[in-house]
């Protein structure tokens, strides 16, 4: 120890610190953490156990106004069915036993029947009755007053038990309305038990219990012990309750006593109320097992943390102690050697630094792989969308274009084929005949243009693939050169496919074609090979999971490039020199293959060949038998008057020209109003020929409607140039432009005749 000098003051000792040491400030800090911690925890137990009920109730409330609508449409389903009965011819006869048969055939099962009852309230037919039998019971539930409206809105009856069914049952009513008055009452009874499927279709979560009850109260369904409990009414709590109002949360108590919040919500037709039932034990559980484990829990934490505060205080205060004889022995002069501590922070600082720039070097390195891999994967799928993008806008363009170019064309040839008869001189025949070629290979651009821009649907029909192969053997190596040869095999089994077996022939011929075209110069081989597959857990993209067939189109020519491969269906784009190709047959390839509800996919090496593979989904149904074909009527020997409604003023003055050369008499409107007002002042109009598409808000199908409420039976043909427009799923006839006018010519003769003769339409 060094000694002190003379001038050396002597440092006195500080005197015990009565401070609270660092274990009891450790207990007091873990106690002033746990404490609020505690009581939030507490809080939030409470607050979400709140949210919780509230959330329940919603979604229960959600739920009965969703059944409510399915009792409602229970109800709009049997007045749909009433409705059609009410308006029935049978009636105006007075043919009882015509309206016995028709109602005892739209009688959706034995659980159900129709009565006929007069303004008396006598029955008159009850199909569950024999109509032979000449006493029927008389009805057990009398009109109800609001049948006395005459608007013919239905009104549904509360719960009864059916005399003749014995089971509870429940009527819709509708009143039977002649010259603005109510005749006839028609309704038709059901039993109870079918609105059980209200809840068998919509299963509700477990401990949820529903209940169906009718305007009284009366339980109709109910998604527990329905048997038991079908007839009995509501608590009175309940019922006054619903009285109140349509739609709300009561606490009662079930009709088979258990103790419940019920959510209840009426349905605005029937007036039937869904009740949702949410047992009170199952909503206050949860919060006190939280309560319960919240606690434990809590008396845990304060435990381990004082036991931990504890021994944190004796592990700090070592160290602390030690650095304080250091410090003494550094202020007495005297060496202070480096000593465990005790403490990791001192002992492995410099470890634990370089650790962490190891560990964030590894981080980093990690970090920037993961950006690029995700750089990479938004660059690809942007690729992907803008390429979807690019297809979709291109299939409108071409699809507007061709829809353009389809009336043009129809003005040309309707053109060239009046010329044609009116022409006496061979070179003007001849170069008509050239003309009407031009126009032919127009006709095909333009549906390769359509077929690509999902303008044009086509006929579909479940096809053979194996009996469409052996038609088409022959075409595909025609098709080809000497030296190229071309095998077509269907493995046996495979499914049949749903798809237009046009666009699939015009597919597999633009395939070859390509396959021959990249065999060029040299001689090889073309395969078509036609197998079942199952595509699993997306290892095809862009395709869905499931069963399909595959068409797959393969050749040994010199293939195509990789950095081409992902434009090879984009329309338009070609390897091949000009004029040697338009690029729109992988572009139909593959419009034809998405618009069939699959996928074409393409693979190829350069130097070994490309396979083209087309997946269409399998169907379960028996292939369609090819119909008779029709022979064409001729040109001439047509009669009848035709209206022609076309807004391009070209095309409705040759074609009515056209329609005149051959027979028939023409009226012309260039607009939809204008057919319907000609129509309402001609009663000789025998058919109409319209197009679809028209100015002034009005289309084709728009007329349609208007006509089968103004002229009942007059036989409509729709013409248009954007052939999706045609698929309007009404029993009316249609072709697309161009057509020919001996096409139309003997659509409108066939229209006639069966208009003349509705039994052979």
């Amino acid at each position: 120890m060094r000694s002190q000098g003379p001038d050396t003051v002597p440092i006195a000792p500080l005197p015990r610190s009565r401070s609270p040491s660092v274990r009891r400030r450790l207990m007091l800090l873990t106690l002033g953490v746990l404490l609020p911690t505690s009581g939030i925890s507490l809080y939030a137990a409470y607050t979400i156990h709140v949210e919780a009920r509230k959330s329940l109730t919603s979604a229960a409330s959600e739920t009965a106004r969703a059944l409510s609508l399915v009792a409602d449409r229970e109800v709009a389903y049997r007045a749909g069915i009433l409705k059609t009965l009410a308006t029935s011819p049978a009636l105006d006869r007075g043919d009882m036993r015509a309206f016995y048969e028709q109602a005892k055939a739209v009688s959706p099962g034995a659980d159900n029947a129709v009565m006929l009852t007069d303004l008396e309230g006598r029955t008159l037919i009850n199909t569950r009755a024999p109509f032979s039998l000449l006493v029927v019971p008389p009805a057990t539930i009398s009109a109800p007053a609001e049948l006395g409206r005459i608007d013919g809105r239905p009104v549904v009856s509360d719960l009864y038990m059916s005399p003749l069914a014995k089971q509870y049952s429940f009527a819709v009513w509708i009143p039977v309305i002649r010259d603005g008055q109510v005749r006839l009452h028609v309704s038709m009874g059901s039993v109870a038990s079918q609105l059980q499927r209200i809840f068998d279709q919509q299963q509700l979560p477990a401990g949820w219990t529903g209940t169906l009850v009718d305007a009284k109260g009366r339980v109709l369904a109910r998604s527990v012990d329905a048997e038991q409990l079908i007839g009995r009414s509501a608590p009175p709590d309940m019922l006054a309750r619903i009285a109140l109002d349509a739609r709300g949360v009561h606490e009662t108590t079930t009709v088979d006593g258990t103790p419940v919040f019920t959510v209840f919500n009426r349905a605005p037709d029937s007036g039937w109320t869904v009740l949702i039932g949410l047992p009170r034990a199952e909503l206050t559980r949860p919060a006190l097992d939280a309560l319960r484990t919240m606690l434990l829990i809590s008396v845990a934490m304060w435990g381990v943390a004082a036991l931990a505060a504890m021994w944190l205080g004796r592990s700090i205060a070592g160290p602390v102690a030690l650095l304080q004889s250091d410090a003494e022995a550094l202020g007495a002069g005297n060496v202070v050697r480096p000593k465990p501590t005790g403490l990791a922070e001192t002992d492995v600082v410099q470890q634990l630094l370089a650790n962490a720039s190891r560990d964030l070097r590894d981080a980093e390195a990690n970090l920037q792989k993961r950006v690029k891999s995700a750089v990479a994967e938004a660059e690809r799928a942007q690729r992907a969308a803008l390429s979807t993008q690019k297809l979709e806008a291109l299939g409108r363009l071409t699809g507007g274009i061709a829809h353009d170019f389809n009336n043009l064309l129809q003005t040309m040839a309707s053109g060239v084929q009046l010329a044609g008869k009116l022409a006496t001189d061979p070179r003007a025949n001849k170069a008509l005949g050239a003309c009407e070629r031009a126009i032919g290979k127009a006709v095909k651009l333009t549906r390769q243009l359509m077929s690509f821009g999902r303008a044009q649907p086509g006929h579909r029909e479940v096809v053979d693939l194996a009996r469409q192969f052996e038609g088409l053997a022959e075409l595909l190596r025609g098709a080809v050169r000497e030296g190229i040869t071309v095998e077509l095999h269907t493995e046996a089994g495979t499914s049949p496919v749903l798809l237009d077996p046009v666009q699939l022939e015009l597919a597999v011929l633009n395939l070859v074609l390509n396959a021959r075209d990249a065999m060029k110069g040299r001689g090889g081989k073309i395969a078509v090979h036609a197998f079942n597959c199952r595509v699993r857990d997306n290892e095809i993209p862009g395709l869905a999971d499931g069963n399909y067939v595959a068409v797959g189109v393969t050749d040994t020519g010199h293939g195509i490039e990789a950095d081409l491969l992902p434009r090879v269906f984009e329309p338009f784009f070609t390897t091949k020199p000009v004029g040697e190709g338009t690029g729109l047959g992988l572009a139909q390839v593959y419009a034809f293959a998405t618009q069939s509800g699959g996928l074409a996919t393409v693979r190829s090496e350069p130097g070994r060949g490309t396979t083209v593979t087309l997946f269409v989904p399998a169907s379960s149904r028996a292939p369609t038998v090819d119909a008779p074909v029709q022979q064409a009527s001729p040109a001439h020997g047509h009669s009848g008057t035709v209206l022609l409604v076309e807004d391009d003023a070209l095309v409705r003055g040759l074609t009515a020209q056209a329609l005149e050369d051959c027979g028939f008499s023409v009226l012309v409107a260039s607009s939809a109003p204008d057919a319907l007002a000609i129509a309402g002042s001609r009663q000789d109009i025998h058919a109409v020929l319209s197009d679809v598409v028209m100015p002034g808000g009005m289309s084709g199908v728009d007329l349609v409607h208007a006509l089968r409420h103004q002229r009942p039976g007059l036989p409509v043909i729709l013409v248009s140039g954007y052939a999706a427009v045609l698929d309007t799923n009404l029993p009316v006839r249609t072709i697309a432009k161009p057509y020919a006018i001996e096409e139309v010519a003997r659509l409108l003769s066939q229209a006639i005749r069966d208009a003349a003769s509705p039994g052979t339409a």
